[in-house]
């Protein structure tokens, strides 16, 4: 039988890429017997793994090649595909994402030869579709409402049709007193009591590492003692799997944290009582996700404890996704930008007065920022694309000490790359702790060490010249030995 074998090889298989950039590599066929080929499609997609029923979605595809493979012979096919732009890859309990590049050879009459090759993506903008938490939040008063009109037609009813029906028409009304049973205690009570009860958040949009802000307005229709005013953080995967009468729900939270908004304290009738709310964000935290079956969740829960009394309960969606979908700022976030920014500041200004010997607390404060700390500060933001080229631009300019591990000598730096020491090139390289990629410019002094390291880790000194966008690598020249 005919037969052929595929294998892909990606360009970068250990790079973070970001989401709507392009992946590259090249489709190797090794060919046993002649066989023709009615096409060798290769496409880049996504797809959910875990609990939930399968999700999927092809960012691109390309037919590279068509015709006839002659026994014995290796092929290779360059392909470049764009990468969805959403969603990024996770990895959680219940739920993942993974980004694949595949490769299929449609042989007439035989098993089509495939291969799958997988890598990583991280956001760089959010998903087209943002108002899942507005939605969800408008569809909860329709229910509410829905509860309410529910209940009262069926607390009226009740009487007209038990008289009718007998003891009949109590199984047929049990589920719906049921609900309102829970609506009257749940909702009725705490608002009659409490009055208008309203949540403001500047907005639901919040990045990791930020702090969504807002406040919770009451105003009693008489004076109400209260224990506390709290508020809970969740953030929850969903999976459903199976259908119909088989449909399973699973959850798994892997965030709640509790805090208290007020203390105890008497609220006055007919007073407006605001209460600030910040609800802080993990700097890790994962995103929000509605993938078909598949969903990341965050909400935050505000409730208000009243004593012999039900208490005030009300959730609110939020979204967490990257920084480029709103307007927000986050201090604590671009902290590590503000003081490397200062640091090459006074460095520069320094070299450019010619101040060589000259002790300053501006060049002290530089020398004591280590490569280490300036990578933890890169890897912590590399996947917003406005903070890690903010920072890069900040520390460019900066040298240090430094050691990485060698990947593998870069084929497209030439002269068209601004970066490149005369008869020099390029290496792609790897911080060990944390793994920050790297790009190093390697000048011609040091291209026979280079060749004698191959794979291993190599350390020495070089200056911070940029930020690769396109491969999410940290640029460095390195420095000639004296």
């Amino acid at each position: 039988m005919a037969k052929c074998d595929l294998s892909i090889v990606l360009d970068d298989p250990q790079g973070m890429h970001a989401g709507g950039d392009k992946i590259s590599g090249v489709v190797r066929v090794q060919v046993d017997a002649d066989v023709a080929c009615k096409g060798l499609e290769v496409k880049s997609l996504w797809r959910t793994h875990g609990r939930g029923n399968v999700a999927s979605e092809t960012a691109g595809t390309s037919i590279l090649f068509h015709g006839q493979w002659q026994a014995g012979e290796t092929q290779e096919y360059r392909f470049e595909l764009p990468i969805a732009q959403w969603p990024p890859s996770f990895q959680g309990y219940y739920l993942s994402v993974d980004h694949y590049v595949d490769a299929r050879a449609k042989i007439p009459w035989a098993f089509d030869p495939k291969a799958s090759e997988p890598f990583q993506v991280v956001a760089s903008c959010g998903p087209e579709e943002t108002q899942v938490a507005e939605q969800s939040a408008q569809m909860k008063g329709i229910v509410g409402c829905f509860v309410s009109i529910f209940a009262t037609v069926a607390l009226v009813g009740f009487g007209l049709t038990l008289s009718a029906f007998g003891g009949f028409a109590l199984l047929l009304l049990i589920i719906p007193l049921l609900g309102g049973v829970w609506w009257f205690f749940r909702k009725f009570l705490p608002k009659y009591l409490l009055g208008d009860v309203r949540v403001d958040f500047t907005a639901t949009h919040v990045s990791p590492g930020e702090t969504a802000s807002g406040q919770l307005v009451i105003r009693p229709r008489k004076n109400v003692s209260i224990n506390e005013i709290d508020l809970h953080l969740h953030a929850r995967e969903r999976c459903v799997s199976g259908s119909g009468s088989n449909r399973t729900t699973h959850r798994h939270t892997f965030v709640d944290t509790h805090e208290s908004v007020h203390a105890a304290t008497t609220l006055t009738a007919g007073k407006e009582h605001r209460f600030p709310i910040d609800v802080s964000i993990p700097a890790d935290a994962a995103y929000s996700l509605d993938l078909s079956d598949n969903e990341v969740i965050w909400s935050t829960t505000l409730r208000v404890d009243i004593p012999r009394w039900p208490d005030w309960v009300e959730e609110v969606p939020l979204l967490v996704l990257p920084s480029g979908d709103h307007t927000g700022s986050n201090e604590t976030k671009a902290s590590p930008r503000d003081v490397l920014s200062a640091v090459s500041t006074s460095r520069r200004s320094l070299d450019e007065s010619g101040s060589d010997g000259m002790e300053t607390d501006a060049m002290e404060g530089a020398d004591q920022i280590t490569f280490s700390e300036t990578a933890h500060h890169v890897w912590s933001v590399r996947e917003d694309r406005s903070q890690v080229e903010g920072l890069a631009e900040a520390i460019t300019g900066l040298s240090f000490d430094l050691e990485a591990e060698i990947e593998r000598r870069l084929l497209y730096a030439g002269e068209d790359d601004p970066h490149v020491f005369k008869d020099g090139y390029a290496v792609w390289a790897r911080y060990p702790d944390p793994p920050l990629p790297l790009v190093l410019y390697v000048p011609h002094e040091l291209a026979d060490e280079f060749e004698q390291i191959g794979r291993d880790v190599w350390r020495g000194r070089g200056t911070i010249v940029g930020w690769d966008a396109l491969h999410g690598r940290l640029q460095i020249k390195l420095e000639s030995p004296a």
